[in-house]
């Protein structure tokens, strides 16, 4: 006869001399070990897996921060899109009707919209000085109108002039990068007064 090709292992007779030994199976491994074995796993999971969940947490938040870095950068374009339209016979649209376009925008995001803050000067704009600082959760608008007040224009042209809108947004995160960070979101638009 020749060898068993049976995938159940063979049983082997124990000697009243082996008796005391541990008894290998056909592959060379003992109950015991296959104990220790299951374990070693089970330490290796309970290691890893803390630095598993931080990994997927921190891949979740950095999206959440994305999917809010481009709400407010689209917010941004089209408030300074919007307030740079003004035609050869009526002035622009004005902050207040700019702000209620920037509050439509980021309804999605927060409820909570501060703006608008009009800047005498060009960008960059200082928090605590040019505009207040968001706190997690407000969204706060700062805008330079160039020569113009109110970023009206006026029916008289001044070509070429620059609107500069900023949009910037207090994201709160679960802690993990640290607590609150400032997204911002910004755009430029030439403007025909």
């Amino acid at each position: 006869m020749g060898e068993r090709t049976s995938p159940i292992p063979r049983l082997r007779r124990v000697l009243p001399h082996e008796w005391g030994r541990r008894v290998l199976n056909e592959w060379g491994r003992s109950g015991l070990s296959r104990r220790r074995g299951r374990g070693q796993a089970l330490v290796e999971l309970a290691l890893a897996l803390p630095v598993l969940m931080v990994l997927v947490a921190g891949v979740l938040e950095l999206g959440r921060g994305y999917a809010f870095a481009v709400e407010t950068s689209d917010a941004a374009r089209d408030a300074a899109r919007y307030v740079a339209g003004k035609t050869a016979t009526t002035n622009g649209p004005g902050l207040a009707a700019m702000c209620s376009l920037v509050t439509a925008d980021l309804a999605a995001v927060t409820a909570n919209v501060s703006c608008p803050t009009q800047v005498n000067h060009a960008p960059p704009f200082v928090a605590g000085t040019d505009y207040t600082k968001p706190f997690p959760g407000q969204a706060v608008v700062a805008v330079y109108c160039g020569t113009t007040n109110n970023c009206t224009g006026a029916i008289p042209t001044l070509y070429q002039s620059e609107v500069d809108v900023y949009v910037f947004y207090g994201f709160s995160d679960l802690n993990i990068l640290g607590g609150g960070i400032t997204i911002t979101g910004s755009s430029r638009a030439t403007t025909a007064w």
